[in-house]
């Protein structure tokens, strides 16, 4: 009795937290869209006007773009359920609906929890840290290697003008060296002040076999190359395609910078226009660094969350 009872609470809860979570998705939506200027909107339509074929590409990238999260996710709960492309796709919109307005994305695992109620939310959670595991090491490991690239070989005078801002480099690739160094103590450290159900979770991670693991990580790398490539095309656009090549280096260095912000994607803007005039302030103006950020955020996060809160309502009324 007690767990048909559980059963049945667990059934109707998810329609009703669906609702809930899109109109608080929706209501954030709002809220940032309404702050955006309004001629900046004019004069980044006006640019895109312009470069019809690349804006056609910069939107293929970003379908790109959330297929390979798709296809990353599907991989690693295929063993509990099989999804199709397309709900494997939108499962992933869904929980980017609610994880842009939440800490740390946190709001991913719900959004996806819900949007597959067969399978236990624990092993949805597993999956999605899994992925972002696999995402996290092509963060870290190309920023860092960029990082060192950049300070042996870059051409400070051209990208930084100022020499302080080389050193702030400098501190924050020291910072991220000392982390990992301190990494090991730091989890001997952290084991015993951790939840046992934490930690119980966790180590489900390693029933994932190399191999598997293997082709999540090539499909993040692909992934991140993909917005990677994505967001030099903006900065390109917006800089009338004057950025020389080598500068691409400099985007895993600013995706580094901006990951250890803990605040909601949703309201990062702030944090992506300060690292990339950072580091591209001394070859591109604020304005054309503020269009080619809006035109990456509203893409790669805005739209998606708005097709994943239509697809979690859409749910919602398919259930009932």
């Amino acid at each position: 009795m007690s767990h048909a009872s559980q059963t049945f609470d667990y059934k109707r809860i998810y329609p009703l937290l669906k609702w809930i979570f899109s109109i608080v998705s929706i209501y954030f939506f709002v809220i940032q869209l309404s702050k955006m200027d309004n001629g900046n909107l004019t004069d980044i339509v006006l640019q895109f006007s312009k470069n019809p074929l690349i804006f056609s590409l910069v939107l293929i990238l970003a379908l790109v773009n959330w297929n390979a999260e798709a296809q990353k996710f599907k991989l690693l709960i295929r063993s509990e359920i099989r999804l199709t492309n397309i709900r494997a796709f939108f499962t992933i919109l869904g929980g980017m609906a609610i994880s842009n307005f939440t800490p740390a994305r946190s709001g991913e695992y719900i959004g996806r929890g819900l949007l597959l109620k067969k399978l236990h939310p624990i092993k949805v959670v597993i999956a999605t840290v899994t992925g972002n595991i696999a995402q996290v090491l092509m963060t870290y490991g190309i920023g860092l290697s960029c990082m060192v690239v950049m300070a042996f070989f870059g051409d400070y005078g051209s990208v930084w003008q100022e020499f302080n801002k080389v050193w702030m480099l400098v501190m924050v690739m020291v910072l991220i060296c000392l982390l990992i160094f301190f990494i090991q103590p730091l989890l001997r450290w952290l084991k015993p002040r951790i939840p046992k159900k934490i930690t119980k979770a966790f180590k489900l991670i390693k029933k994932y076999d190399r191999k598997l693991f293997a082709r999540v990580v090539a499909i993040a790398f692909i992934r991140y190359t993909v917005f990677a490539f994505q967001f030099f095309l903006l900065l390109q656009l917006f800089s009338n395609f004057s950025l020389p090549v080598y500068t691409i280096a400099l985007i895993p260095i600013a995706y580094v910078m901006q990951s250890v912000a803990p605040v909601p994607a949703i309201s990062d803007i702030g944090v992506r226009v300060f690292v990339t005039t950072l580091l591209f302030g001394g070859l591109l103006s604020d304005t054309s660094i503020l269009h080619a950020v809006t035109c990456l955020w509203f893409i790669n996060l805005i739209l998606p969350g708005l097709i994943g809160t239509l697809y979690l309502l859409s749910s919602t009324i398919r259930t009932r």
